[in-house]
């Protein structure tokens, strides 16, 4: 590049000079030599790595170029610096990021004020307007910068709640609403912006819910966040991302906790009806092992009639008839008609519903007779 400032200067200083002196043909094919001096440079220094590329159009950068030839490099610049910031967030290197958005700023002001005077130009092989371009990269910046403010303050709160909760003291519960307050600023910071790192964040507030505060209602609630934000990321797998099985893991174990107090509440309800019924739970049995598998069904749509089945109809008079590998079919339809999945307990009561129960037992112990089950 000290050639090409050398080649430069000496080309601006005969233009100079020669205003005034020179004819205007031979000043504009000096101008026509500077640009050829660009072009040559710009196409091979494009080829460097990014690095070295931006050390070389960093020091150009400062000559006095035209617009055009300006907007070029500063165009480079930018897209590089920007670049660099997303290889950096690629692998949560969020100080890389943020010091290569920093770096990028002034080249993105240096480009906007040459707007005015090079916005009907194309840019090398993109075929995308300068004003196009500014604009999209100033939106990809503020996205960039967020994100990476999120990884900073996500990664804050990490360090704060390791030393709040490895105190031989106890916890510090002042520090962990401070924590809180991190995980929800870098959840702020990336909403609408990148929906993974959201998620992460989310996972963490709820953990510190979970693990720390026990608060399983707000844990919960966050939790559930999470997941609806990884449905938003499907077709992609995320059964290997630690924050998904952490939120997954956590939200599996509440949902077993409440099926087994509902199944414990209502098998205490059941208690209840199950004496209420007994009387007729006794004939059931006694049916059950007295009479024919074919005259067990006959007697049970006759005297229990599945009346929660929408316009149920059966032929009473074919069972009778009906051969040994037939019954089996029909006692796997009366399973079906009287499975207390089907029934609603606010239309046909607790009872009723209790009462299908039982005789889905009686049925499914006569099927696996019949299916010669072990």
């Amino acid at each position: 590049s000290s050639g090409i400032n050398a080649e430069y200067g000496y080309g601006d200083e005969a233009i100079k000079s020669g205003y005034g002196i020179r004819h205007q043909d031979w000043i504009d094919d000096i101008r026509e030599k500077i640009d050829d001096i660009f072009v040559g440079m710009y196409q091979l220094v494009v080829s460097f790595v990014p690095q070295k590329r931006i050390t070389v159009f960093q020091r150009l950068s400062s000559l006095p170029f035209t617009p055009v030839l300006q907007a070029r490099i500063l165009h480079k610049l930018v897209t590089d610096y920007f670049h660099i910031s997303v290889c950096a967030l690629e692998h949560s290197q969020y100080k890389e990021s943020l010091h290569a958005l920093d770096e990028l700023y002034s080249p993105l002001t240096k480009f906007e004020e040459l707007l005015p005077q090079v916005e009907d130009t194309w840019l090398d092989d993109d075929n995308v307007p300068l004003s196009d371009f500014l604009e999209t990269m100033k939106e990809d910046v503020f996205k960039n910068r967020c994100i990476s403010e999120c990884m900073q303050t996500r990664l804050t709160g990490d360090e704060l709640l390791n030393k709040t909760i490895n105190v031989d003291e106890g916890v510090d519960f002042a520090a962990v609403w401070q924590v809180i307050d991190l995980y929800k600023e870098s959840i702020i910071l990336t909403r609408e912006n990148d929906v993974e790192e959201e998620a992460i964040s989310l996972t963490r507030l709820g953990l510190v819910y979970h693990r720390v505060l026990l608060m399983k209602d707000r844990a919960k609630d966050t939790l559930m966040k999470v997941l609806q934000l990884a449905r938003s990321l499907l077709p992609r797998n995320l059964s290997n991302e630690k924050w998904f099985r952490e939120a997954s893991q956590i939200l599996a174990g509440y949902q077993a906790e409440e099926k087994a107090k509902e199944s414990a509440q209502y098998a205490e309800q059941r208690k209840v009806y199950i004496q209420e019924l007994k009387p007729q739970l006794d004939i059931i049995e006694k049916k059950m092992n007295e009479l024919s598998n074919q005259q067990v069904l006959v007697w049970l749509y006759t005297e229990h009639p599945p009346k929660h089945v929408p316009n149920f109809s059966v032929d009473l008079k074919a069972i009778p008839s009906t051969p040994g590998e037939g019954v089996k079919k029909l006692v796997s339809k009366a399973i079906v008609h009287y499975h207390p999945d089907k029934v609603d307990k606010a239309e046909h009561g607790m009872a009723y519903k209790v009462l299908c129960e039982e005789i889905v037992k009686c049925l499914n112990a006569k099927y696996c007779v019949l299916k010669g089950c072990d």
